[in-house]
This record gives structure tokens, C-alpha cells and sequence, in this order.
């Protein structure tokens, strides 16, 4: 019987025992978890190659287990050769900063420590670390699994990935907790009790699986049903201790001036409560930090511009004036009063020399509570910075940062001024901005130029020429700042958003209404507003338009930038905070904080005759937005739960019916068989059930079965052995025969094996 049926080989057999090793499948999810941390754009490549690492270092191990000597010697070798690999990349990611990034080089040591949403993307350094990571990871649990078992080591292993992710508030994927709890009670159990230790042999290893699988599904089932309750966690002791917060927030600081780019990484993942800054003020208000004027649709990311990042202004002299809103209408309606050739031109005789409905003045204080580096938050529409506790010096941006000169020290203060999001609510004020829009603003502002200073040449009077100059310094500012407002139109020439931009413009007759029909449109068009959401490797703002329609902040900003360009708007993307979150405690001062999950993005839009101003096409709200944060894990958890039930009731209904399932397929499947084929599988699948070697005869198996089971067999035997070695065709008869045998062996083995349990539970 045996010489017919066909062996796996033993090249074979080791290249499944090796290729399906669950220390290898476990140490190659710990690797992918963490490598997903670093670039989770790049996990295919870095799952494939932490599998072929592990796998071959796992060999040269097992080698050094046989030969101590020349296996120690090959171990020094790899990891000499791991060391070039490392110096390698090391040199690549130092040289990537200045010649991609065009930013300053930083050390990979400062690279590790920091938190990865703190620093632009360096594919060299990743790799670097997965060079380190590999050798370490491959290293530590081959030794503390299959040569000296460690259940304290083991943990320790287990939990390095999890902190990994605490340290910068990500939150770790749902699917990676669950495989990476699975996978480490698997290897608990494959390394206690499946392996044959001393003069222990284990005989039934399938018994072992079958009970820890059946354990596992019921708790699975249990844990999934059980109703779990709503908590709303502090976190802050647990983030003090783990993300040694002081440290970590030094180094953000320390490498704030590094970034020169975004990629919108700092809004997934992240849900610290750590309090930034204390802030006092009557309203909830949004902060700017940076600007973005370069958009990238391969990378899918920003970059900044000079005009971005290089100051037009340093001193300490306060208060620092900040470029406000709305003044520009004032300084051309004033000039169309002066000369009314202007004023009919440009179609404003019903409203020149008036001055339009100027927004509440307000005051806002901000308090430092963190060390967050060298930016100043700017409240929307700004207008001086008025006092600071701060004693350095100060730079202001074209684009309305203000930096300080040194790290801002805790504690320290700032009073800002600035005007309430009013400006538009007034109709007089929204009708001149749109004749305004409808003029050819670039000519209006070099007629009123020209105007303006032709009566500065003229005129003698003090007091006059004092408001004349004002007027001229307001429009020339205004000329430069629409001069580098024309260089934020690129789009990237690309079709279809310029075919969607002109479709959800068309209606609207200025760039205000444009712009808020742009803003709306993210509302009323089933975009998702998802944290959890990983984008793929080359998705960009024209996916997120066209396919995806989800995303966060970055993603909606990002697009509606891209909208406002491509319908002639000049728009840039903006960083900052939303501050929403009222001061529960009197630990600092001020009636709101802001802290590090505020981190918002946010677009901004040059609307002629106004300036700059932010919009918020993002679906959902502050509070919203912490409500999804709070209930995100518990939702995850809940729909895994439930995805987990379901499987595990279908694996514990398969168990549970599989050898019926089996027994009735085999009988259905030989009886469409040819009797002698039938006959020839009966004796084998016999064999297989009642746990016989390869070697034993039709003889041997019919005795075997007689005497456990009291089953006789032997016709069938004999039957087989005249199909089988004889040649003999069989007839229906035959067939009918050697299942009834089956059928009866198949029953005898199940009433004997509940008889062996009743007596084991009677013996214990």
C-alpha cells in the first residue's frame, strides 16, 4: 500500500518547517508593527524584507547552536556586516536632509529620540533603523524563545513595539494590538508546551493546539459579548511617565526650526491632552505657528517659500504692528474721495470717503505652559502684538508669524490684539469688497498709488500730508502683499480639479462667494472626517477629491487649496491650533487651553481689497472632532470585537461540525467514485483516523481496528488489497461494502473516544 503514496523529501520538509516557524512570523509582525511607526508608506517593503532578514538570521543561529565556534565567527561577520549597512545609511540620511529637503542636517541619534511628527520623512534613516531593529529583534527572541525560554524576557519584547507608539501619543492600529496579543500568547503556548523537553516526549501536539484554540475562541466570544463601559481616561500621569513629555517636547522645540515641510503626519494618530498654552480670552479662537506655499502631488506634501519663512521685520520694539484686515478698503475709498475720476472708474462714487464697519477690537493673552520652540501662536486677524513677557527679540513674517529670537521660556506671556470675524456680516462692507473684485486690482492699486502720492508732492499742510502717507505706506503694503499673493496659484495644471473648482464657482461672481461655495462643498458632498484613516502609498489631494473623500484637517485643506488656485483664488496652507477647550482647573491661568490634539490645518484665501483670511472647509468641529478622539479606541476595539465574534463562531461551529462535515463529504465523494478507487481510499483515510503508520498493511490495519474498537474489517481489507496491488475492477456491491465498513469503523473510533474521556475524568 505504502510504496504508491508520495513523501515530502527532506529538503522539502525543512523548507516548510522554516518558512511556517511561528518565532519567524511572530518576530516579522513585531518588526512590520514598528517599522509601520517609522513609514507606513513603505510596510509591503519593509514586511517582505523583515520575513527574509529574520529568516536567514534565524539559519545562521540554528547553525551556531551545531557549531559554537564557527557559528559565533559567522554571528560577528553578519553583524559586521549589519554595522557597514547602518554606517551606510547613516551617511545617506545625514547628506538627505541638505540635498532633497534642503533643510539642516540632523543626526540620526537626535532623528530616533524625537517624535517622528517633529521631523520630515527620511527614508534613509528608516532603513537604518530597520537594520538596527532587525539584528536586535531576530537576536533577542530566538535566544529567549528556542535556546533559554524567558516568560519575563518575553513580555519584555512584547511590549517594546507599544512603546514605541507611547512615547509620541500614536495611536497603534487596532488590527496590529490584536495580531501582536494573539501572536505572543500563540508563541507562550508554543514554547511551554509544544516542545519535547528532557525525558518528556509530547505525542499528541494536535490535542495541545486543539484546547488552546478552542480557549482562545471562547474568550474571544466571551470578551466580544460582555457589554464594556464607557471611560474617560486621564491620561496625564501615564503621559508624563511614558512619553517623558518635558524631554520630548524640548527636542519638537529644538527641531522646530529644522521642518521645512508637512505632510499632515501630526494629525493622525495623536491624542495627547498635553497643555501647550493657557489662554485668556472671551471666545474660542484659532492660532497660527507656520505657512505652506508648495504643494507636491508625488510626496503629497508642503514646503515652504521664502516668503514663508524669511522675516521682513526684527526687533524688540513692541507693539509689533501685524498686517491687518481690511484696511485696504478704507485707503481706496479715501483716495476715491480725493479724485472722482477714480471713484466713477473703478465704481465706487455711492461709497467714497466713507469708512466701512470696522470688527470689535479684542484682547487675548497666551500663556506658555511647555517648552514649543521659537514660534509665537498668532491669533486670526491679528493686529499688534502689544506686550510680552518674553525679553528677546522678535521677527515678523510677510505671511503674519512672529518668531522670537531664542526658545520661549516657560511661563512666559503675550497679549495680542486682534479683531473679531465680523467683517464680512456687514453688508456695506461685503458690497464694496465685491466691486472691488470685479475692478482689475492690480490697476486699481497703481492708480490710487499714483494718486495718492501726486498729493504728496503737492501738498503742504502737516496734518494732511500725514494722512496722506498713511494712506500711500497702506496701499503700497497692499501692493506687495498682492504682488506674493499672485504666486500662490499653482495648482498643478491638473483637469479635473480645475474642471470641479469652476463647477462649484460658477454661480459666484467674486472670490469671497467663491470661496465660501469652495468651503461648503466639503460639507454637503459625503466627505469623511476620519483620524484612523491610512492613506496608500501616491494618494494626494486629487484622490481625496475624487476617490477617497476622506481624510483630516491636512486632507481638506490641502484640497481646498488646490480648488481656490485653481479658481483663480491665491490660497496657502496654514498650521496652527484650534483652541476650543475651556480651563476646568485654576492650575493656569486663563479661560481656555490649548493642547497638543488642537494641532489643526487649516487654509487661508487673499481676497482682493480684504487680504488674507482662513476658512474652515474640515466637516467637523472642535467638539465633534474630541468626541470622535475619545470614543475612536473604544469604537475600534468594539467593531473589532465584533468582527473577532463572528469569525470565532464560524471557527468554533467548523470545529465543532468538521468531522461530520468530512465524514459525510467522503462518503458522498466515494460514492461517485469507481469501486475499486473507493475501496483503495477507505483503507487509507481508516488508517489516518485511527493514527497508523505509513507502513502498516491492509492486514495490520484491519487487526488494529478489531482490536480497539471491536470493528471488523477484513473484507474490506482484503477487497483493497485485490483493487490495489491485484488490479481488480470492482463491482457496486464491493463499494456498498467497504462504506459500511467505514461507516462503522468511523462510529466505533467516536463512541471510543468518548469512553477514553469519561474514564481519564473518572482517574483524575
Amino acid at each position: 500500500m505504502q510504496k504508491k503514496e508520495k513523501t515530502l523529501s527532506p529538503a522539502a520538509e525543512f523548507l516548510i518547517r522554516t518558512l511556517l516557524d511561528p518565532i519567524l512570523l511572530y518576530t516579522t509582525l513585531i518588526m512590520s508593527v514598528l517599522m509601520y511607526h517609522y513609514y507606513d508608506k513603505s510596510m509591503t517593503q519593509f514586511v517582505v524584507a523583515s520575513y527574509v532578514v529574520t529568516y536567514f538570521l534565524f539559519r545562521l543561529f540554528d547553525f551556531m547552536n551545531k557549531r559554537k565556534i564557527i557559528g559565533g565567527v559567522l554571528y560577528i561577520f553578519t553583524g559586521y556586516l549589519f554595522y557597514l549597512a547602518v554606517v551606510y545609511f547613516g551617511r545617506r540620511g545625514w547628506d538627505y536632509y541638505e540635498e532633497v529637503l534642503q533643510t539642516k542636517n540632523i543626526s540620526y541619534g537626535l532623528w530616533f529620540i524625537t517624535p517622528q511628527l517633529a521631523l520630515d520623512y527620511n527614508i534613509w534613516y528608516s532603513r537604518l533603523t530597520f537594520m538596527l531593529f532587525s539584528f536586535f529583534m531576530a537576536s533577542v527572541i530566538y535566544y529567549f524563545t528556542r535556546i533559554r525560554y524567558r516568560v519575563f524576557m518575553g513580555f519584555l519584547i512584547f511590549i517594546i513595539p507599544f512603546l514605541i507608539y507611547g512615547k509620541e501619543y500614536e495611536k497603534m492600529p487596532v488590527i496590529f494590538i490584536i495580531l501582536l496579543a494573539a501572536s505572543y500568547i500563540a508563541v507562550m503556548v508554543y514554547c511551554r508546551q509544544l516542545h519535547n523537553v528532557g525525558n518528556v516526549t509530547i505525542v499528541r501536539q494536535r490535542d495541545i493546539l486543539t484546547s488552546s484554540g478552542i480557549f482562545l475562541v471562547v474568550m474571544t466570544i466571551i470578551a466580544s459579548v460582555i457589554p464594556k463601559p464607557v471611560v474617560k481616561e486621564n491620561r496625564e500621569t501615564i503621559e508624563n511617565f511614558i512619553a517623558a513629555e518635558r524631554f520630548t517636547d524640548r527636542l519638537v522645540a529644538s527641531l522646530s526650526g529644522f521642518k521645512g515641510s508637512s505632510n499632515g503626519s501630526q494629525f493622525r494618530g495623536v491624542s495627547s491632552n498635553t497643555q501647550l498654552y493657557a489662554v485668556e480670552a472671551n471666545e474660542p479662537l484659532r492660532f497660527k505657528t507656520r505657512t505652506f506655499s508648495e504643494y507636491s502631488y508625488d510626496s503629497d506634501g508642503w514646503s515652504a517659500y521664502r516668503y514663508d519663512s524669511t522675516p521682513s521685520l526684527e526687533g524688540r520694539n513692541l507693539p509689533l504692528e501685524i498686517a491687518a484686515t481690511g484696511e485696504t478698503v478704507d485707503d481706496i475709498l479715501y483716495v476715491a474721495s480725493l479724485d472722482k475720476s477714480f471713484a466713477k472708474k473703478y465704481g465706487l462714487e455711492e461709497y467714497a470717503g466713507r469708512q466701512m464697519k470696522k470688527p470689535e477690537v479684542r484682547e487675548a493673552g497666551l500663556i506658555t505652559l511647555f517648552d514649543t520652540g521659537e514660534r509665537v501662536p498668532v491669533p486670526q486677524f491679528a493686529q499688534a502684538l502689544n506686550a510680552s513677557s518674553y525679553e528677546g527679540e522678535f521677527s515678523y513674517f510677510p505671511t503674519g508669524l512672529i518668531a522670537a529670537d531664542s526658545a520661549i521660556e516657560l511661563q512666559d506671556g503675550f497679549r495680542f490684539e486682534y479683531s473679531a470675524d465680523t467683517y464680512f456680516n456687514d453688508k456695506d462692507n461685503k458690497a464694496v469688497i465685491d466691486i472691488i473684485d470685479k475692478s482689475d486690482y492690480a490697476a486699481l492699486l497703481a492708480d490710487a498709488i499714483d494718486i495718492i502720492y501726486n498729493r504728496m508732492d503737492e501738498e503742504s499742510d502737516h496734518k494732511v500730508y500725514k494722512k496722506y502717507s498713511e494712506a500711500y505706506t497702506g496701499l503700497i503694503s497692499a501692493k506687495n502683499a498682492y504682488k506674493y499673493a499672485q504666486m500662490e496659484l499653482d495648482y498643478g495644471d491638473k483637469v479635473r480639479i480645475k474642471e470641479l473648482a469652476d463647477e462649484i464657482t460658477k454661480d459666484k461672481l467674486s472670490d469671497y462667494d467663491k470661496a465660501k461655495a469652495l468651503e461648503m462643498y466639503f460639507f454637503n458632498n459625503d466627505y469623511i472626517y476620519d483620524l484612523s484613516y491610512v492613506k496608500s502609498e501616491g494618494e494626494n489631494a486629487e484622490n481625496f477629491l475624487f476617490v477617497t473623500h476622506r481624510g483630516v484637517c491636512y486632507e481638506y485643506a490641502t484640497a481646498m487649496v488646490m480648488l481656490a488656485r485653481a479658481a483663480g483664488i491665491p490660497a496657502r496652507y496654514c498650521e496652527g491650533y484650534n483652541m476650543q477647550s475651556k480651563q476646568n482647573s485654576g492650575k493656569y491661568a486663563g479661560d481656555y487651553v490649548i493642547t497638543a490634539k488642537d494641532s489643526h490645518g487649516y487654509p487661508e484665501l487673499y481676497i482682493k481689497g480684504f487680504g488674507w483670511t482662513s476658512f474652515e472647509p474640515t466637516i467637523t468641529s472642535g467638539e465633534v472632532q474630541e468626541e470622535v478622539e475619545r470614543g475612536e479606541a473604544t469604537h475600534k476595539l468594539s467593531t473589532a470585537g465584533i468582527v473577532i465574534l463572528i469569525i470565532a463562531l464560524l471557527a468554533l461551529l467548523g470545529y465543532i461540525c468538521s468531522p461530520f462535515i468530512i465524514d459525510r463529504v467522503f462518503i458522498r465523494v466515494n460514492r461517485r467514485r469507481r469501486p475499486s478507487a473507493a475501496a483503495i481510499a477507505v483503507i487509507r483515510r481508516i488508517s489516518r483516523l485511527y493514527g497508523l503508520g505509513r507502513t502498516c498493511t491492509s492486514g495490520e490495519i484491519s487487526k488494529a481496528v478489531m482490536e480497539r474498537c471491536g470493528v471488523d474489517i477484513s473484507a474490506t481489507a482484503a477487497l483493497f488489497d485485490a483493487a490495489a496491488y491485484g488490479g481488480a475492477e470492482l463491482n457496486e456491491a464491493a463499494r456498498e461494502k467497504v462504506l459500511a465498513d467505514y461507516s462503522a469503523a468511523y462510529a466505533a473510533l467516536i463512541e471510543n473516544k468518548k469512553k477514553q474521556r469519561k474514564l481519564f475524568k473518572r482517574k483524575v
